[in-house]
């Protein structure tokens, strides 16, 4: 007899669960059904920018109340939707937006060792992306006086590119030594075999929302071992951990500086500070 409550129990579940189920994608259905279908008034829309545009001093009493739409209900001129959000607060969304995309530019950092041929694919995409101030190449081969001419064709595109070729290989040290030579606030680092296009407009957007620290990106595997050189120690406000950066991540450059110091200062056997550097 229990054994048949149990699976009562179950399968009564399992339905209330489905049920659920269909009426989210319902609710989810009906709000892109009233997307195409969004209608404002002059107040509240510029057609001929295409943009929402809302008027700082007016009083936002004054714009009709949304509403929910139903799927059948027919529109009027003036109607208003409810998608969870009013244009204003998009509008000041796209502000804030901007504001941080000012304050937090960015510098993408390279590495060259051997793989010329990845280096310059790499380049060529961070170059279409249009999200970076600068690029900065380290070249850790000391055998060869790397140029734009190795890298790019493009002439207009060279202006975007630096190109600092070391005595020595620094090896990952030279990841925080360019970013150091940036000129803006925050560095973007990824190796030169690794694809971030999935993925590096939100990962920036990421670090933008909370700049203070480092953002980057990695599979789960390797998340879950990075783990394992976590620190903590509250009786001397210890508080560490490790992240593979060569998937892509973001952070400020006085950060890299910082980590420049410690490393000259805590470890015996830091690299020397030869390097010639050379701009294109």
């Amino acid at each position: 007899m229990w054994k048949n409550w149990i699976i009562w129990i179950v399968c009564s579940s399992f339905t209330i669960s489905i049920l659920q189920y269909f009426s989210i994608l319902g609710n989810i259905r009906q709000a892109f059904i009233a997307i195409p279908y969004l209608i404002t008034d002059s107040r509240m829309y510029n057609s001929s920018r295409g943009v929402s545009t809302v008027d700082p001093g007016a009083n936002l009493s004054e714009y009709p109340v949304p509403h929910f739409y139903d799927v059948g209900t027919p529109l009027n001129p003036g109607d208003f939707v409810n998608l969870g959000f009013s244009l204003f607060q998009f509008e000041q969304a796209k502000l804030q937006e901007t504001k941080l995309e000012n304050e937090y530019d960015l510098t993408a950092v390279l590495l060259h060792w051997k793989r010329l041929d990845c280096v310059q694919k790499t380049l060529q995409y961070l170059l279409n992306t249009n999200f970076f101030k600068q690029i900065i190449i380290w070249n850790n081969d000391p055998h060869i006086n790397l140029t734009s001419d190795h890298l790019i064709k493009n002439n207009h595109s060279k202006k975007f590119i630096r190109i600092i070729n070391s005595n020595e290989n620094l090896k990952d040290e030279a990841k925080y030594r360019a970013c150091a030579e940036a000129k803006t606030r925050a560095c973007f680092y990824v190796d030169d075999d690794w694809n971030v296009s999935h993925y590096l407009k939100s990962l920036i957007a990421s670090f933008r929302s909370d700049p203070n620290v480092l953002h980057s990106v990695t599979d789960a595997y390797t998340f879950y071992t990075n783990l394992v050189w976590s620190y903590f120690d509250i009786k001397i406000d210890l508080h560490s951990g490790f992240s593979w950066i060569g998937c892509g991540s973001v952070f400020l450059r006085q950060h890299a500086q910082k980590h420049l110091q410690l490393v000259h200062k805590f470890l015996k056997n830091h690299t020397s500070n030869k390097i010639t550097n050379i701009t294109d």
